[in-house]
């Protein structure tokens, strides 16, 4: 099952690029349902997506912020890939 979330988030990107530039951009909204479906059902995303809040402090204040005003679904897809702490 894991596998047909994937084929739909990457389905749902490239379904959203061309609606992206339209007035309402509601390939925006295409665009971020794929990239958490994508990131929900795969470890290997899920790491990508923590390297780089760890590599860039300025996208990982970003994606804090996002957690706090995106609906509960997603801010639990996006804390799955917070960065420990540094202790």
């Amino acid at each position: 099952m894991s596998t047909v979330y994937k084929l739909m988030g990457i389905l749902l990107i490239f379904g959203g690029v061309p609606l992206f530039w339209t007035p309402v951009p509601v390939g925006l909204i295409m665009i971020a349902v794929g990239l958490s479906l994508i990131i929900a059902n795969s470890d290997t995303a899920r790491g990508v997506v923590r390297r780089e809040r760890e590599k860039h402090h300025g996208f990982n204040r970003w994606l804090l912020k996002a957690e706090k005003i995106v609906p509960h679904p997603f801010d639990r897809i996006l804390k799955r890939t917070d960065i420990p702490p540094k202790s």
